[in-house]
């Protein structure tokens, strides 16, 4: 993928994260979905190229599910563990910020292809 359009695909990526973080993370479990959040805005931009938007004649809809199925799957092999400074709330909230993170990315995706 060119240079310019990784970044460009990276930044739309990541103010749309910023836009959906909790902006009043008053809770341990808005602050976790924040982490969520960021923790999938680095798994993003470290695996972006397997993201590739071909510009083959594939069907549209099927091209939006394929990538999307593969944003699911990388989130869901990622793995994180209990810190000592993560409450259980904040745990809970990280991966309810993964799963946030799916659907942003099926609506960010949508606009690319």
């Amino acid at each position: 993928m060119d240079k310019r359009i990784v970044k460009h695909v990276i930044r739309n990526f990541n103010h749309l994260i910023e836009r959906n973080k909790e902006q009043l993370a008053y809770s341990d479990f808005k602050e976790g979905v924040n982490k969520g959040l960021d923790i999938a805005k680095n798994t993003f931009e470290d695996h972006v190229e397997k993201f590739y938007i071909s510009s083959s004649k594939e069907n549209q809809t099927i091209k939006i599910q394929n990538l999307q199925n593969e944003y699911n799957l990388l989130i869901d092999t990622l793995k994180i563990g209990k810190k000592p400074n993560y409450s259980t709330d904040c745990l809970e909230g990280i991966y309810e910020g993964l799963e946030k993170s799916k659907a942003l990315f099926g609506e960010f995706i949508e606009e690319f292809v």
